[in-house]
């Protein structure tokens, strides 16, 4: 086996394999050419070519989220690594195992005129799990014990015990083109044992004890990965009387005893309705949540006890009410106390299912009588869907109206709600379909989202199983249906950032084909036709941006209008 004649990179290259960490996003430079030549030519790593860090980045988040494993990301220096700052964010909000490789020069010529130089020590210290600075020209026995012991303990911290991004910086001198021939690197790593918590005896009683003596019991499950063994217990525990179980899309849990549209359930309810409505024990589980309304809510209608159900941020204090910080994964803590907890006699979950359903029926009228605009058009997404198709959506408007129509028939949903930035999200839906050829994918987008992240296009990536839909209504529509922004007069240049635009050249220089749709008749032959052909699609809807937050606004006050 032939890799960079740097000892230090050697045993960095051997000791990621050792850890069966395979994938590795690359991206284009000449001081990190000794991992770019290490990686390629080293049998246990899969390589691909990303020529923009900031998308690269995100592209590798991608990659993350579906194999549900480390993967590799790998720079020049200089600013190049500053350009991988959003996805490693996100990475640490939603606690990805990114494992970020970027080379630098050598420490001393930090500061001191030289190209392609700045000061990367610790460059992410307020989002990584950890920094290590190591030495790529290390050739001591002692050296590159150091080098093995910071990998495992950096791939330990990133996929255990404090899972999320890791950094290794790499300093490298010339020259850096140099190979040769390699026939043993000693592999010797370190794992941990793994340790099974459970719930104390006390605790046990404590928890059940309460949970069945209380009427009003909320579980809010925020984002999370597709868990059936999870979603299982729910659905045994929704049918309970004083239960009821909150889900959003991205929570990726479905069932009938769930209330999947929080939005439109609780918009119309007053401040006597809303102490009927709100628990006396909060249980969450899962990361960020989409609904605002939920969280003022709670916020103003604190319950008694609220429970933190979270392996790793279970202090996390969301609704001002912490009262248990529970450190478990949230399907071992159900499992240890579900053979202990009953339904109780309770008003609870019908008082819930029923508002849910008039609700329901309510919004169901709406939809059958309302013009074209960004709610008939996201209604009509949805019912179009296919069965099979693994959802990503893109932050502001998309995601939050994605909340309002049926999602249950889709396999998998997935935002960025890390940071709940638009920066990345088109590239880390191509990670993600380029990572699972078998898989269909599609991507619902806005348009300054799209033109922000244009260049996930412009890379070398075989990704075949992909369909964007951009909803185009000229910027930043969020802006005019966030409270308060649509009312003031630098709005259209400053937040919203009004502009005409559309995907037509994008397409053609990627040879992609190209739809649109202008209203409600073309939108309907063009989701057809998006849909059954076999060709890498991008489908742009045009809608009215003056029209769509007025249909908004509309849509709020028909909900809380009497039956």
């Amino acid at each position: 086996m032939t890799l960079s004649d740097k000892k230090g990179v050697q045993q960095i290259i051997t000791s990621l394999a050792a850890w069966q960490v395979e994938d590795v996003v690359i991206c284009p430079g000449s001081r990190n050419a000794p991992f770019i030549v290490s990686f390629n030519r080293h049998e246990n790593f899969n390589c691909i070519s990303i020529r923009d860090e900031r998308s690269a980045a995100f592209f590798a988040l991608g990659k993350v989220i579906e194999l549900n494993k480390p993967v590799v990301l790998l720079c020049t220096s200089g600013s190049a690594p500053l350009n991988f700052a959003p996805a490693i964010s996100e990475a640490y909000y939603q606690r990805i195992p990114l494992i970020i490789i970027t080379a630098d020069r050598p420490q001393e010529w930090i500061d001191q005129g030289d190209g392609q130089t700045i000061n990367q020590t610790n460059m992410y210290q307020n989002y990584i799990r950890k920094s290590y600075q190591l030495n790529g020209d290390a050739n001591t026995e002692s050296a590159l014990w150091y080098i093995r012991r910071c990998i495992s303990e950096g791939l330990l911290i990133a996929t255990n015990k404090n899972k999320g991004p890791i950094h290794f910086n790499i300093q490298l001198k010339e020259p850096l083109y140099n190979t040769e021939s390699i026939d043993f690197i000693s592999q010797q790593i370190f794992t941990e044992a793994v340790i099974e918590k459970k719930l104390s005896a006390i605790s046990l009683e404590y928890f059940t004890k309460h949970f069945n003596s209380t009427t009003k019991i909320m579980l809010l499950v925020g984002q999370h990965h597709k868990d059936i063994l999870l979603e299982n217990l729910l659905k045994k525990i929704a049918t309970f009387d004083n239960v009821i179980i909150l889900t959003e899309s991205t929570s990726n849990m479905n069932d009938e005893n769930f209330i999947a549209h929080i939005d439109r359930c609780i918009t119309g309810l007053n401040q006597e309705e809303a102490k009927q409505f709100m628990p006396d024990l909060l249980i969450t589980l899962g990361n960020a949540i989409v609904s605002k309304r939920i969280k003022s809510l709670l916020r103003n209608h604190p319950p008694k006890q609220h429970w933190n159900i979270h392996l790793f941020d279970a202090t996390m204090d969301t609704y001002q009410s912490l009262t248990h910080a529970i450190a478990l994964e949230p399907l071992s803590f159900l499992q240890q106390i579900e053979p202990h907890i009953t339904s109780i006699k309770a008003d609870y979950r019908k008082n819930w299912i029923q508002l849910n359903n008039k609700i329901h029926q309510r919004h169901i009228a709406f939809s059958h009588e309302v013009a074209f605009s960004d709610f008939f058009v996201f209604d009509t997404i949805f019912k179009a869907i296919p069965n099979h198709y693994h959802l990503h959506i893109s932050n502001s408007s998309p995601i939050r109206y994605a909340q309002l129509f049926d999602y249950s028939h889709i396999s998998y949903t997935w935002c960025n709600r890390g940071t709940s930035g638009i920066d990345g999200c088109t590239s880390t839906a191509f990670g993600a379909a380029a990572t699972s050829p078998n898989k269909s994918f599609l991507l619902i987008t806005g348009d300054v989202s799209f033109q922000y992240d244009k260049n996930a296009f412009w890379n070398d990536a075989p990704i075949h199983n992909i369909k964007v839909i951009i909803i185009n209504n000229s910027g930043g529509g969020i802006f005019k249906i966030i409270e308060g922004s649509n009312k003031i007069e630098e709005c259209a240049e400053f937040l919203e950032t009004t502009m005409k635009s559309n995907a037509t050249h994008i397409a053609a220089q990627h040879n992609w084909h190209y739809l649109q749709a202008t209203n409600a008749q073309n939108l309907a032959s063009a989701l057809k036709d998006f849909f059954e052909t076999d060709k890498q699609t991008i489908l742009e809807v045009f809608t009215d941006a003056a029209i769509n937050p007025k249909i908004l606004e509309q849509y709020w006050h028909y909900l809380k209008e009497p039956a």
